[in-house]
């Protein structure tokens, strides 16, 4: 009976204890679950918050630096091209008629459309006031100086970049032919559409480096050019070395020695040795009678000081390649290297070699 009471009180504590235990065991099953599922949401959730805050972060930097900075100073500049202001700048100080006047701004309406879609120019701040008031009358005073462009001149815009300053040279003065020279196809692509627009028949284009100009087609280009005109477009020295074989530096008669010029469009503080060489150095403002138009001025070299400036650019001259003349005849002598297994075409009047040309057949 004693073991029979042992068993059954055994039998009664067994089953309580299993269910403690088995409930315990479940509830630590339970919390280890739940940890192991938090730290893994917040795992991978780390790196995307990283990421969107990282992503956040780019975009508001980008949109403050475009947005929430200071404007640029090309706003300053502004002038609207149908004001008055503009007329008396550019019919009665600059001597242009009404037709040449409404051309630079149709000009400046085309730039400001096509600035949307193809950078020409700075899209911060552009307006057509702008485009006028900073890139076009700028542009205009070099018609200031004293007979820059003559009948008959061959003008080379070196660094064109959206049109300037051959653009609105160009429709001042329609009896000079004006070279607009970029190595970015798409900027001349418009140039071209541009010119085509306001009927600028006095307008070409060359797609590649000044530098390389005179080696590719040396007669056409090298000492070909009246004047060379640029805009900010390098250093000066560095600018220099690349158009000095651009210019002319030839005898037009028998008492004085006409070379060719530079001039150059640029602001800011010049180094005392480069401004010492200058023919002239006028201020834009001057050049227009009109203070406040630009901040800019135009700095004049002839041929001779073009080449002592480049010989500082610690540049060195390089033999560009000459392009293939469809129309030269064939070289005998040059040999064309082949490439190993490569095919080509076989000389139809050359009988097939089959390897039984003299096989005959005997019949039995």
């Amino acid at each position: 009976s004693s073991e029979l009471d042992g068993i059954t009180s055994k039998s009664n504590v067994d089953p309580l204890l299993n269910l403690k235990m088995n409930f315990m065991i479940g509830f630590i099953s339970l919390l280890f679950y739940l940890s192991a599922s938090s730290c893994c949401v917040a795992f991978l959730h780390f790196p995307l918050c990283t990421f969107r805050e990282r992503t956040s972060s780019s975009v508001f930097q980008s949109t403050r630096n475009y947005e929430d900075e200071s404007p640029s100073t090309s706003i300053n500049f502004s002038l609207d091209p149908y004001s008055t202001d503009a007329e008396d700048i550019i019919q009665n100080r600059l001597g242009l008629s009404k037709r040449q006047h409404d051309k630079l701004a149709k000009l400046s309406e085309l730039i400001f459309e096509w600035n949307q879609n193809i950078n020409l120019i700075s899209r911060k701040d552009c307006t057509i006031e702008v485009v006028f008031g900073r890139h076009v009358l700028p542009s205009l005073a070099l018609l200031s100086m004293d007979s820059p462009f003559r009948d008959g001149f061959k003008i080379v815009d070196v660094g064109t970049g959206g049109g300037f300053p051959g653009l609105p040279l160009a429709i001042a003065c329609p009896t000079v032919d004006f070279l607009l020279v970029d190595s970015v196809g798409k900027k001349l692509n418009v140039i071209e559409e541009i010119a085509e627009t306001l009927s600028l028949d006095n307008v070409f284009t060359h797609h590649g480096r000044a530098e390389e100009m005179v080696d590719i087609i040396a007669s056409k280009h090298r000492n070909a050019y009246d004047v060379c005109v640029g805009r900010s477009v390098t250093s000066i020295p560095k600018f220099c070395f690349w158009i000095q074989d651009l210019l002319k530096h030839d005898k037009t008669n028998e008492s004085n020695e006409e070379f060719g010029k530079l001039m150059y469009i640029i602001g800011g503080e010049i180094e005392e040795d480069i401004l010492s060489r200058t023919e002239a150095s006028p201020a834009i403002d001057e050049l227009l009678q009109k203070d406040g138009v630009s901040d800019k001025r135009i700095l004049v070299f002839p041929q001779p000081e073009v080449s002592a400036i480049a010989a500082l650019s610690g540049e060195k001259k390089k033999i560009h390649k000459r392009p293939i003349d469809p129309n030269a005849g064939s070289n005998k002598n040059q040999r064309t290297k082949k490439t190993k297994g490569a095919w080509t075409k076989r000389d139809s009047s050359v009988p097939k070699q089959r390897g039984y040309e003299n096989f005959k057949r005997y019949g039995y």
